[in-house]
């Protein structure tokens, strides 16, 4: 089975503000980020607060995000941040295969449930509730 983790050799000239890149966690941090945002924003349904008496309960805290509006400013913000992340995790993998394959198939789903197409949108039917 590959290596899931990368063990990389720091230059002796590493910047010590930017060493953490180098630790073997960086991408297993990346990718458990990526769950917990994809659970909360795109799978979690509903409301935290109960004042709203039910308006929000067939709708992802995405869908809710804004009132609905697409593409504000931070909407575009949320999209941008996976896409940076991707690009420092698979950088610091230094693009091998298992972790690019991961990385990429992650930040693909990630990103399209954040299109403005996917707008209440169940594909395949999953996690339509009733």
């Amino acid at each position: 089975m590959a290596k899931l983790y990368v063990q990389a050799v720091p230059p002796p000239d590493l910047n010590k503000n930017t060493e953490w890149f180098m630790y073997p966690g960086v991408w297993t941090t990346y990718i458990f980020i990526l769950f917990i945002t994809y659970h909360f924003f795109h799978w979690k349904k509903g409301t935290p607060f109960a004042d709203d008496q039910g308006m929000y309960n067939r709708l992802t805290w995405w869908e809710q995000m804004d009132n609905g509006k697409q593409l504000t400013r931070n909407r575009k913000f949320l999209v941008v941040v996976p896409v940076v992340l991707y690009l420092i995790a698979s950088h610091t993998t230094d693009y091998q295969h298992p972790m690019l394959f991961l990385n990429t198939i992650a930040v693909t789903v990630l990103v399209v449930a954040k299109l403005p197409n996917m707008h209440k949108v169940r594909i395949f039917g999953i996690n339509a509730g009733n």
